[in-house]
């Protein structure tokens, strides 16, 4: 895992990576988010409606990095050994997989109130531009500063929030990331029940 960072109090808060190749997607991610319809949530801050395929070649690009750390990025997120988030892929299919994500951008004086993800895995905050002195990120009251190009991923159930911002314009893409269990094609695709099956026959 290229550039990882990990973030510790009394356990990991946080992952944090740098996009290797973060320079060359931002204008891509800007001009798209430039023209997308926001909603204002509580608190100030902007927000897109949901995705979940990424409407960008920058976006593609992006997941497609991150897709590749998932895996390793739980085990280092302090997932007890041998559970089902560590298990290898099963079937050519990723463990982890980004379910959806939308853009926020920060006008001045704009925060984000507490809150969660659950029942969301993880979820993660991509900063596509972050202004000096822009607010961090609060995870369980850990402030976590963040840097342009900077990935940062968390367990979904942990609240976390945004102090009001003392600068406009700190934009990021924020998703939630699933966990395909290994059983999940048994239980999406129960046996088909037939006379047969049940002892009787015709």
């Amino acid at each position: 895992m290229q550039n990882s960072r990990r973030l510790r109090s009394d356990k990991s808060v946080a992952e944090i990576l740098t996009c290797p190749f973060a320079s060359e997607i931002k204008k891509d991610i800007l001009s798209w988010a430039h023209g997308q319809e926001c909603a204002v949530v509580s608190g100030g801050a902007q927000k897109t409606r949901n995705y979940d395929i990424p409407q960008t070649h920058g976006l593609k690009k992006l997941f497609t990095w991150m897709q590749g750390n998932l895996t390793e990025i739980s085990n280092s997120l302090s997932w007890d050994s041998g559970s089902l988030y560590n298990l290898p892929e099963q079937n050519g299919k990723r463990n982890f997989k980004i379910d959806q994500h939308w853009l926020l951008s920060y006008p001045l004086g704009s925060w984000v109130e507490p809150h969660n993800h659950f029942p969301h895995a993880l979820s993660f905050g991509y900063y596509v531009n972050v202004p000096e002195k822009s607010s961090p990120i609060v995870i369980d009251y850990h402030k976590v500063e963040v840097k342009e190009g900077q990935l940062v991923v968390f367990m979904s159930y942990k609240t976390h929030w945004v102090p009001p911002t003392p600068v406009p314009n700190r934009i990021l893409i924020a998703g939630d990331i699933v966990y395909l269990s290994r059983f999940m094609d048994k239980i999406n695709k129960p046996k088909k029940l037939t006379l047969e099956s049940k002892g009787f026959s015709l």
